[in-house]
């Protein structure tokens, strides 16, 4: 696979996506007392060390998070290789409006959502290694569950997983989506009136 990111030679992180590669200096570590908003600021300024240390504090988040959209754990990790990519030649436009979590999950699921179609074909609402990390009673009946999010229409699975896969509150979702509060609630109750109502009819069967 010609995507990814991989650990390039003399501590540098390098970010591969249809051939384009950005080598970025690798921290080794999470550099956890840096703010975001420092951090941003680094970026900026051209400090291209501050973007290995982005990418080291999201990565593993983002990659969850696109997870839940992707078809398998491969195209979760090119979108997350795009999402970097898109991140890294936008970032001088990025004015704080939101936080930078919330712009980055944007940038992901946009791109995550964009893969699906392109690939034309039924998106996952999470991939078999994930599975593995689930603990509910009924594993069989969760499946179920979860392959009725993932033939909601877009616009109602997307905060049905936002919700209740990644736990984000009403607020969040709306930051993350750019919708108003009242739309999120609106299509969270669709959302969920859906999946109720196919899995009756399932149980009918």
């Amino acid at each position: 696979m010609s995507e990814g990111i991989g650990k390039a030679r003399s501590g540098m992180v390098r970010l591969t996506v249809a051939g384009e590669t950005v080598s970025v200096p690798s921290t080794g570590q999470r550099a956890t007392n840096l703010s975001d908003a420092d951090l941003v600021r680094r970026i900026k300024s051209g400090e291209q060390k501050a973007f290995g240390i982005l990418i080291e504090r999201y990565q593993g988040g983002l990659l969850r998070l696109v997870g839940r959209f992707a078809e398998n754990r491969e195209d979760a990790e090119d979108v997350v290789q795009e999402t970097f990519i898109a991140a890294y030649r936008q970032m001088a436009r990025f004015r704080g409006e939101a936080s930078l979590a919330t712009w980055l999950s944007r940038i992901a699921i946009y791109r995550a959502l964009k893969a699906s179609r392109r690939h034309k074909r039924s998106v996952n609402a999470n991939y078999e290694h994930d599975r593995a990390n689930d603990h509910q009673p009924d594993a069989a009946e969760f499946v179920t569950v979860r392959e009725a999010v993932a033939r909601l229409p877009k616009k109602l699975r997307v905060p049905v997983v936002l919700r209740f896969w990644e736990d984000l509150s009403g607020r969040e979702i709306a930051e993350v989506l750019d919708w108003k509060q009242s739309t999120v609630w609106t299509r969270l109750y669709r959302g969920l009136d859906h999946v109720r109502r196919e899995l009756q009819v399932d149980e009918g069967r």
